[in-house]
């Protein structure tokens, strides 16, 4: 039987904690964004008429990035034993999208606020119109592709039911949609799907024997609370 040290059960803890806390944060901050336009001048009006809401939203988003990291670990150790491909791949690909958006959400919540405040419309203009938001773009769409790979892992080696893995893949794949077409369904219904499987698991791995945390028992049932 595996025995498992007081810093293996914190990290446990950290990476079942994170997995529900990063979807769950990330939501909030989400419905709470503001409305966003690619119209610069009404963006800018919204941005004006909504400084505390848009600086709370993102600042909540960029937290959700740090937590993030914590569930990413403890996706890619349920994925070690049976398919580690997928959670070397996927973690990795996943972290390049957290960091891409943790990036993206720290900047919006520090320096558009102020831009807001000056009321210079003209420099808001020209930072959104200069294509710095679309290269910054590729890299945070990495993150759902990341959790789609892990989402195949934990399908394909059996640590979660299968309607979990399904759940995360498939809010992912509308959370990607949502990002480049500025859909709010597509990025509600993305976040509410990740957060309901992510959490699952979180629920799952909080719940774990030190036995099953060290070798992550295939077949969904088993991890059942």
């Amino acid at each position: 039987m595996a025995t498992t040290s007081p810093s293996e059960r914190l990290l446990k803890t950290i990476c079942g904690s994170c997995l529900i806390l990063a979807p769950a944060v990330l939501l909030v901050g989400g419905l709470l964004h503001p409305e966003e336009t690619t119209n610069a001048a009404r963006q800018f009006e919204i941005i004006v008429a909504n400084l505390g809401r848009w600086e709370l939203a993102h600042w909540l988003i960029a937290a959700s990035m740090l937590l993030m990291i914590g569930a990413v670990v403890g996706l890619a150790h349920l994925l070690h034993e049976h398919r580690p491909t997928e959670g070397i791949i996927g973690g990795a690909t996943t972290m390049v999208g957290v960091m891409a958006l943790f990036a993206i959400a720290s900047a919006e919540a520090a320096i558009v606020p102020q831009i807001g405040r000056s009321g210079d419309a003209q420099l808001f203009a020209s930072i959104v119109t200069s294509g710095g938001f679309w290269v910054l773009l590729g890299p945070v769409l990495l993150l759902p592709l990341g959790l789609i790979i892990m989402s195949y892992g934990m399908y394909r080696s059996r640590v979660a039911q299968t309607w979990v893995a399904g759940t995360v893949a498939l809010g992912s794949a509308a959370f990607a949609v949502s990002l480049p077409t500025g859909s709010p369904v597509a990025f509600a219904i993305g976040l509410v799907l990740m957060f309901v499987g992510l959490a699952r698991v979180g629920w799952s791995v909080l719940a774990e024997t030190d036995e099953q945390w060290h070798h992550p028992p295939q077949m969904g049932a088993q991890l059942a609370g």
